[in-house]
């Protein structure tokens, strides 16, 4: 289950809030809420500079004022990830959003890229208009992740999304039955995500960005 808002499991000492996300994203994906969007994307955008500077690392932008549907989504991730072939508009299946999502491409005279870091902005518009999309696209961003990391041992490719957004994202992380923290059911026995991946539920943490900021004593620029 997420951590209540505003305990979010780490905390932050002045000025080393940025690295103490990027540790945090080690191991989980964040759901960060702020009522005010203009806070979230200060938070978003001082967060984005930081990931930058970090060695092998790629941080995409995923803009939730234009994901009403898959079309959205896809039409932005083919933006994002290079591909020599199409993103077929489904979650799963040959040449979906899951399969997409393992793509590790390599720019000839560049080191491989280590980190991808999804920021998802206004994630809550998807969590209110559609939550069963949502649901799974959440799903599928913490299977591929965790599958990367348990089929091939030391991961090749760390993958996290960071989420934002407001009241309704906030109730949607709280839902027991969010795909955020758990696995959708494909009937007897044990889901499928769980199998692939080795966890028994998505590791993502809640948290409030107003308390996380106000708790390192830093204001955002």
């Amino acid at each position: 289950m997420p951590y209540p808002l505003g305990q979010s499991g780490f905390t932050f000492e002045p000025s080393t809030w940025q690295p103490e996300v990027l540790a945090k994203m080690d191991t989980h994906h964040i759901v960060g809420i702020a009522d005010d969007p203009r806070e979230r994307t200060r938070f978003a955008s001082t967060l984005h500079r930081f990931l930058s500077t970090q060695p092998n690392t790629e941080v995409c932008i995923l803009h939730g004022r234009s994901i009403f549907d898959i079309e959205g989504l896809c039409a932005q991730l083919e933006c994002l990830i290079p591909s020599d072939t199409p993103l077929t508009r489904t979650i799963d299946g040959p040449g979906g959003v899951a399969s997409f999502l393992r793509k590790h491409p390599i720019i000839s005279g560049h080191p491989p890229i280590r980190r991808r870091y999804f920021i998802y902005h206004d994630a809550d518009i998807l969590a209110r208009a559609n939550p069963d999309l949502f649901g799974q696209i959440a799903e599928v961003f913490a299977g591929v992740a965790g599958e990367l990391e348990f089929a091939m041992g030391e991961s090749t490719l760390l993958q996290r999304c960071l989420y934002l957004g407001g009241n309704a994202l906030e109730n949607e992380a709280r839902s027991p039955e969010s795909r955020l923290h758990t696995w959708s059911s494909d009937g007897p026995g044990i889901p499928f995500w769980s199998l692939v991946t080795g966890l028994d539920q998505p590791p993502t943490t809640l948290c409030s960005i107003e308390t996380l900021i106000a708790s390192s004593g830093q204001r955002i620029a």
